[in-house]
């Protein structure tokens, strides 16, 4: 009986890695963590950012079952970035431990300045008030 024991035991197949992700979703940054183990049957880690204002988007870290791009990037990893003129901003896709981390290397000042825009409508209005004030 115990030879039996050791003999199954010793044949039984390995059980498969599952992939582990970064699973978070977050505004205006690319920089959520938080390592998930992903279901047995999702074999890709993305990063997805949609914008949703001018200067405010959204980006959702998640594991998938399927790559949302097809174009491969480089080999394992599959990446793009559109700014204009769809609301869809970027998406990633990979197929390692960990991989979700990447950010688009965007130089668009509305994309990474959020709140300038805000700080020049206001320092315009105070001109205004004050060249309105002086005039009288």
């Amino acid at each position: 009986a115990w030879r039996a024991v050791v003999f199954h035991c010793g044949f039984l197949p390995l059980a498969a890695a599952t992939l582990k992700c970064h699973v978070c979703e977050i505004e205006n940054s690319f920089g959520c963590t938080n390592p998930s183990n992903c279901p047995r049957d999702f074999h890709f880690c993305t990063s997805v950012a949609v914008r949703i204002y001018p200067r405010f988007f959204y980006v959702s870290k998640q594991c998938s079952r399927n790559c949302p791009v097809s174009a491969p990037f480089a080999p394992g990893l599959k990446s793009f970035v559109l700014v204009k003129p769809m609301p869809f901003l970027y998406a990633h896709c990979c197929s390692e431990f960990l991989c979700n981390t990447q950010e688009p290397n965007i130089r668009e000042p509305e994309f990474r300045e959020g709140g300038r825009a805000s700080r020049l409508r206001s320092s315009g209005a105070w001109l205004a008030a004050f060249l309105t004030l002086s005039s009288v």
